[in-house]
This record gives structure tokens, C-alpha cells and sequence, in this order.
């Protein structure tokens, strides 16, 4: 509503209403706009210039994009998705996975699904750990893989494996480069 009351667009900027160090504000047609610009003080000294202050650093899309954007929390596990040879899907699928967002029977609005078509045999619940971790299927897997590239994987619980993970293979291990 603020921009038809002013009788300026989405294009228009800030740095529009001030020619030449002085405020030059649009048409304004409604009364309670031309109440808050009437009552805002008038300052004589000095021209007013619009400045971007962002700690010594040049104005860019990408810092106030930060400036405005609210940091969330960092995550260990980025290392495990970065570098040159990953394969997109695989990182997606561990993405999802990392975040517990796969498909899995564990999650509600996927209830209606029968369970007969799943590897998971006798009875197991269809979970991020029981896929990953102890299902016999994915079990005989990361046995070949272990076996294939010497290595022990602790196989507690998803989380924890995450984050031993991002331990170990931190930067350029080989099979952080690998996979």
C-alpha cells in the first residue's frame, strides 16, 4: 500500500529522493503521508548522502544479503558434501540424509504405504539408522566397501556417525575425495 501512497514503483531506490545532497520526495496525495513528511525535523547543516556501512568493505549484493539475513547455526558435516569429484546425486541423497528428510516409513504422511516392498525384513521400522546402519542389506555394503577401501566404521547411530565422519575424512582425504 506504502508504494501507491507515495507514487513511486519497486524500481525506484532511495538513492532517487535525494538530488543534490536535498530530500526531493515524489508527489505524495495521501494525507497521513504528508502528516509523517511534515512532522519529520528539518536538518540544515550538510548535504545528506545515502552511505552503505558494512565494516570497511565495499557495498555488495552479498553483504546485505548477509546484513539482513539471519545467521543460522553452522554445520560440521559440509565437508562430507564439498569438492571437485563429488556426484551431485549422491551429495543430495546424503543431504537429505544428513538432515533425516528421506522418504523413510518412519515418517508420518508416508503411513499408507505398504511395508512388504521395503528391505527391511522382519518387521523393522523403515528409519534414516535402520537403512543405514542395520539393515542386512545395507550392513553387506558397507562391509564390501570397508573391505574394498580399509577402513572401520563405527556403526553406533546416525548422528554420531555423521559426526565421526566429519572428522575423519575432513578435507582431502581419500575418501572424502572419492565419495
Amino acid at each position: 500500500m506504502g508504494l501507491q501512497l507515495t507514487d513511486t514503483t519497486l524500481d525506484d531506490s532511495l538513492n532517487s529522493v535525494i538530488v543534490n545532497g536535498d530530500w526531493q520526495w515524489p508527489p505524495i496525495t495521501d494525507l497521513e503521508c504528508l502528516e509523517i513528511l511534515h512532522s519529520l525535523p528539518t536538518i540544515h547543516e550538510g548535504h545528506d548522502k545515502i552511505v552503505w556501512r558494512t565494516d570497511g568493505r565495499s557495498f555488495t549484493n552479498d553483504t546485505a544479503y548477509k546484513m539482513f539475513q539471519p545467521r543460522g547455526p553452522k554445520v560440521v558435516w559440509t565437508s562430507l558434501l564439498l569438492g571437485p569429484f563429488k556426484i551431485p546425486t549422491n551429495n543430495f541423497i546424503l543431504w537429505l540424509a544428513i538432515l533425516k528428510k528421506l522418504s523413510t516409513l518412519d515418517k508420518p504422511w508416508l503411513n499408507h504405504l505398504d511395508c512388504s516392498y521395503v528391505l527391511c525384513i522382519g518387521g523393522h521400522q523403515e528409519t534414516n539408522s535402520h537403512i543405514f546402519l542395520y539393515c542386512r542389506f545395507s550392513c553387506h555394503c558397507l562391509g564390501y566397501i570397508r573391505q574394498h577401501l580399509c577402513f572401520a566404521w563405527p556403526n553406533r547411530d546416525w548422528d554420531m556417525d555423521i559426526t565421526w565422519a566429519t572428522k575423519k575424512w575432513r578435507g582431502k582425504h581419500l575418501v572424502n575425495i572419492a565419495y
